[in-house]
């Protein structure tokens, strides 16, 4: 039998009150090689997770995968690269980290790094880094456990709109793209692990997309016919897909408000009616 995929939740309990009522997580592939992580959360949370993972298996950490460079998706690099674990990412990501605002020391840093697929074969089946255009950040990418049938996004997908990464190339049409192409790579069966949120059947990431595809559309439409983005915000172009996917309604304390992805697709519009 393949091994299992398993993902725990770590509730932040308010300690940080922009992400308090968010999950973030931490995919756990346990299996006769060892572990491999996918992200590794805040350092505040490493002995909560350690445990977390010792119930699951008590082999050495071999590997992490980082999907971006965002702090509650690598401070706990360094404690596991002290265990002996190798840290696999984009080289945009290494690059990220390097800075000094990172607050990731040179322990943490990912060792290899790759524009291009990958597999390892571990604990008896293929695991896919995938490295993905510029969605979240410029660095992002994604992970596929063939034999277990699970693909762990990163914040590429939350469960609610995408989270353009606007200052890093992120478009919306690059989320969609990605989306297709995991779609495409997948099977019928396949979990989506979000960044944050539930675990999601192939069914939800086609509904996100969808609705994507059509919000964006709009929004062009609208822009070409001159209007502001406060005439299209008070329009609501999103208005039926709203109450299944607006950042705030799965959070209250989000940063990926409606107001800020109106923001960033309507720059988003103006850029492709001006290169048009």
């Amino acid at each position: 039998m393949a091994p299992l995929l398993r993902r725990k939740q770590f509730r932040l309990a308010g300690r940080f009150p922009t992400f308090a009522d968010s999950t973030i997580d931490v995919v756990v592939f346990a299996g006769d090689d060892g572990i491999l992580l996918v992200d590794t959360n805040f350092v505040v949370f490493y002995d909560k997770i350690m445990a977390a993972i010792r119930r699951i298996s008590d082999k050495p950490i071999r590997f992490i995968v980082n999907t971006h460079a965002h702090p509650d998706h690598v401070q706990n690099n360094e404690n596991m690269a002290r265990q002996g674990a190798v840290v696999i990412a984009h080289p945009n990501l290494r690059t990220a980290m390097m800075s000094a605002a990172s607050g990731v020391s040179r322990g943490g840093f990912p060792v290899v790094t790759s524009t291009e697929m990958l597999s390892l074969h571990f604990n008896g089946e293929e695991v896919v880094f995938v490295p993905l255009k510029p969605a979240h950040t410029d660095g992002d990418s994604a992970v596929y456990f063939r034999g277990s049938d699970v693909w762990a996004f990163g914040d590429v997908y939350r469960t609610d709109y995408p989270s353009l990464g606007e200052t890093s190339g992120g478009t919306i049409e690059n989320f969609v793209e990605i989306y297709n192409n995991a779609l495409q790579m997948a099977t019928a069966k396949t979990i989506f692990a979000p960044g944050h949120g539930q675990l999601s059947p192939r069914e939800e990431l086609i509904a996100l997309r969808d609705a994507a595809i059509t919000i964006h559309a709009r929004f062009r439409d609208l822009v070409k016919q001159g209007m502001t983005l406060e005439q299209i915000m008070k329009a609501r172009p999103s208005r039926e897909f709203d109450a299944r996917f607006a950042s705030e309604n799965k959070s209250p304390t989000t940063g990926n408000t409606i107001e800020r992805w109106y923001r960033a697709m309507y720059a988003e519009a103006l850029k492709e009616a001006a290169g048009h």
